[in-house]
Parts: C-alpha cells; structure tokens; sequence
C-alpha cells in the first residue's frame, strides 16, 4: 500500500511538474557492474536509467522538494537473465538554510523480480557545505531503514568532493567516501570506502555525457562480508539531459 501511494504522489507531482515548467533531468549509465555499498549486486554489465523532476513552484523561504524514479537494468547477469532487478522511487525535501544544506529524503527500494514484491524503505537525513570557492565540498548523510531487510540499520556515509571546469564544456571531478554501518542485532563498523573520478562533456546546452571509475574498498570483512564483496572496481559511461 506504501508503495502504490508513493508511486501515486510521484506521478502526481511529475504531473504537476511538467504543467509548471520544473526542472526535469534524466539519462541512463552503463556499468560494468552494480555495487551498493560495498556489496556487489551484479559483477555484470547493468544499465541505470534515472529521471528527477525539481524547481517545483514554492516560495524559496519554504525550501524545495525533488521527487525521482532511479531503475537498474541488468544486461549481463548469468543466472538472472535480462531484467529490471531494482526500481526505486524517492522524495526529498531541501532545507531553506543557508549555512548549510540540509536535505531529507524518503526513499523506496524496490524489486520487481523479488517473490512477493519484496521493498526496503530507508529515510535519509544530509549535511552538505562547500569548502571555499575552490571546488571542495564534504558531506555526511544519516540513513537509517524503516522497512525491510534494512529496518532497524543505520548507515551513515561521510563524504568529500571536488569539481573543477577544465574547458568550457570539459569538467572533471574526483571523491572519497566512507561507510559505517550499524546494524539491528548484528556488528556495528566501518563497512566500505570509495574512491572516484569522472570526466563530463556538455554536448549543448541541455545534453552531456560523461565516464567515470570507482575503487570500491572492504573496510572490515565481518560487517562487509567476503562472499559480499566482489568487485572492487567499476567503470561506467553515460547520457544525461536536463531541461
């Protein structure tokens, strides 16, 4: 029920969006593998299309409000065959604080091939600011599971981001992350830690395309398991479009 009303009010605010002339993003990357925090979900070719609708009409002293669809397609999974194993619907909220930024984000995990429909359900709570004028940026994002596999589960990620234009069109981008897990009656510890960098390419004003590499780090094999823990490196391409 918590699922069809939620994919209700995200239809109705894409709807709503469109009519109102929001903000709408969308594009698809192609991956050599799908890894979600640490754990390796597919070690084989995946496509993940995405679309998010923002810049909603509210006053700015009320903050913003984006509402997204995210989807993993798997290509190449032997065992699974060519399917969607994970389609995943959120909404969040953005903070009109301008020390900060602070964003609270609901969001539903989905698995259309799961027997019973089986979803996860986690509500995240982030911290963002820029470090100066010279790209640097940290994060830390608090998400802690309200349904699910991951009830009870609290992850929390720190992170630290650059960005820099190299030409006009040409940007490139670089970041480390760190995962600490604790978990509903199980061990609580550093779970993993990535390391990236990305090129992107504006094509025009609208389109872009852009090719990255992940380093993907188990921190402690009794939280991040070996049989969990995979791939260790991913490599992926992709098209976006905003408008």
């Amino acid at each position: 029920m918590m699922k069809k009303i939620l994919m209700m009010t995200i239809a109705a605010l894409l709807a709503a969006g469109a009519a109102h002339a929001a903000d709408v993003s969308a594009g698809v990357d192609f991956a050599s593998a799908y890894v979600f925090r640490g754990v390796t979900l597919n070690d084989g070719l995946v496509a993940q299309p995405y679309l998010e609708v923002s810049g909603f009409p509210i006053d700015e002293k009320y903050g913003s409000i984006a509402v997204g669809i995210w989807a993993n397609y798997d290509i190449n999974d032997i065992g699974s065959g060519q399917e969607f194993s994970e389609v995943d619907y959120y909404i969040s909220y953005s903070l009109p604080v301008e020390v900060v930024d602070i964003g609270l984000t609901y969001t539903s995990y989905t698995y259309p091939g799961a027997a019973g429909g089986d979803s996860d359900r986690e509500i995240s709570l982030s911290f963002g600011k820029d470090i100066g004028t010279n790209g640097l940026s940290a994060a830390v994002s608090f998400n802690y599971g309200i349904g699910g596999a991951i009830e009870n589960s609290l992850y929390i990620q720190g992170e630290l981001g650059y960005e820099t234009d190299l030409t006009e069109k040409l940007s490139a981008s670089a970041g480390v992350t760190v995962g600490y897990l604790i978990s509903d009656g199980g061990a609580d510890g550093f779970n993993d830690a990535t390391a990236s960098v990305g090129l992107g390419y504006a094509l025009n004003d609208n389109w872009s395309v852009g090719a990255g590499l992940t380093y993907i780090a188990q921190l402690d094999d009794e939280m991040l398991t070996d049989a969990a823990y995979d791939v260790s490196v991913v490599a992926s391409v992709g098209l976006s479009c905003s408008f």
